[in-house]
């Protein structure tokens, strides 16, 4: 029997283990990067507890696996942002940035009714970083005294949580896979190699996000655009008005909801300056854009390593001056003033 989960083998022994020995927590956080493989985790987890041939190790085809998979398990019940969003308006759901009181609410109704058919109600919430204060509140007097009959599992995407719920829930943090365990899972799925690798390049160990990648060719379009218009801001850092424009896009994006946009491309520029400084450093072999580089080492060879650190610094700093709710236009346009320019240095 299998849980059916690339890597994370640490994590699934330990589940397991815990389950055939009935001394499973009653409240666990699943942590780690985006697509790392929590949800999928979650819900092998949900199916281990309630599986009706194997307890412990999920036949994946019994009636209570299949509907858990499907997401209409009487017993299984999942919320998040995307649970959130569903139930309002589409531009009012674009704007929403934390999980609200009332969605935890709705959630520990759930909980305080017992199994209906299985011998668990698990009870899976994502995005649990989002939670906020009085959200957060709500859950730990959940966490404090949570049925005997019921399971909880947080999915987060950072350890960003209120201590005294961390404190009340078994911590698993997923760590990113190696290059080529993601890579074989690729193939394995019927994805030609010089693909998978390449995905396993930019996945970052994160499996979910590489598998998901794969089976939307437009996501891979989508990002290589970017990543070119993010090369050309630097070959063109000289003409500041495509630079400003590229600013005021980018703001109007963020003021009009689409935060987690110019994040995306904020990373995705830190990504291609880190692959600059290794390639900068010799370090050829950890390049993440391995499709590009002969950019790189040409990017790297017009920019002293200081220079190249500093940028990367100041990217990391618009990230949080934009989190910090900063003017998105001033600071990014700030950024874009600072690019390194011909090797001479940051330009004031």
């Amino acid at each position: 029997m299998s849980w059916n989960i690339v890597g994370h083998e640490w994590a699934v022994d330990q589940l397991r283990h815990s389950i055939l020995a009935d001394s499973d927590a009653h409240a666990y956080i699943f942590s780690g990067p985006p697509g790392i493989g929590k949800a999928a985790m979650a819900l092998h987890m949900a199916m281990a507890l309630n599986c009706e041939r194997s307890p412990g190790d999920p036949c994946q085809e019994c009636r209570a696996c299949r509907l858990i998979m499907r997401g209409s398990h009487p017993d299984v019940r999942i919320a998040g942002m995307a649970s959130q969003a569903a139930a309002i308006k589409a531009d009012e759901a674009a704007r929403q940035k934390e999980l609200k009181i009332a969605t935890i609410r709705e959630w520990q109704h759930d909980i305080s009714l017992r199994p209906y058919e299985g011998r668990r109600r698990v009870l899976i919430l994502h995005d649990a970083e989002r939670l906020n204060e009085e959200s957060s509140n709500a859950m730990l007097k959940t966490l404090e005294e949570p049925p005997d009959y019921a399971t909880i599992i947080l999915v987060s995407n950072s350890t960003d949580l209120l201590p005294t719920i961390v404190s009340r829930c078994r911590v698993l943090r997923l760590r990113p896979l190696p290059r080529r365990q993601v890579a074989e899972a690729l193939v394995s799925r019927n994805i030609i190699a010089d693909d998978a690798e390449l995905l396993a390049a930019w996945s970052g160990g994160r499996v979910g996000w590489a598998i998901a990648a794969a089976a939307q060719p437009e996501t891979i379009t989508a990002r290589q655009e970017q990543l070119t218009a993010l090369v050309e801001l630097g070959i063109h850092s000289h003409n500041r008005g495509i630079a400003f424009r590229w600013a005021e896009q980018r703001a109007k994006e963020y003021r009009g909801g689409e935060q987690e946009t110019v994040f995306a491309w904020l990373d995705l520029w830190q990504g291609w300056w880190r692959d600059v400084l290794l390639v900068a450093a010799g370090c050829h072999e950890s390049v993440v854009n391995i499709d590009r580089r002969e950019d790189l080492v040409h990017t790297a060879n017009n920019h002293p390593i200081s220079v190249i650190h500093a940028f990367m610094r100041r990217i990391s700093t618009t990230a949080q001056q934009l989190r910090e709710n900063g003017n998105p236009q001033l600071v990014l346009e700030n950024l874009l003033l600072h690019m390194p320019k011909d090797g001479r240095g940051i330009a004031a």
